[in-house]
């Protein structure tokens, strides 16, 4: 089941938008994942619905940059400051 995320960061305040990560409970084929993008200095949500996770390069949905996967979250970093003082918290299932 998949769920709703907000990146948050102690140090600066920066706070992302809701996430969807994880694979939906309506429909088990789309999967989201959160990345970094380095031009927009956030984390946005990434459509993996269908795609080819290791051969394909994934962009920012907002601006078109491509993104970084962070796939363990005890290395989460702010976009902003760099700090590693990020809190993860969930709100709600999609």
């Amino acid at each position: 089941m998949g769920e709703f995320t907000i990146i948050a960061c102690r140090a600066c305040g920066y706070r992302s938008g809701r996430i969807r990560w994880g694979v939906g409970c309506d429909d088990p084929r789309a999967r989201f994942l959160p990345a970094h993008c380095p031009s927009c200095a956030a984390f946005v949500e990434v459509d993996l619905t269908g795609r080819d996770v290791l051969n394909e390069k994934f962009t920012c949905p907002d601006c078109g940059s491509v993104v970084a996967f962070t796939e363990h979250v005890d290395h989460f970093e702010c976009p902003r400051c760099q700090s590693h003082d990020i809190s993860l918290s969930q709100d709600g299932y999609w």
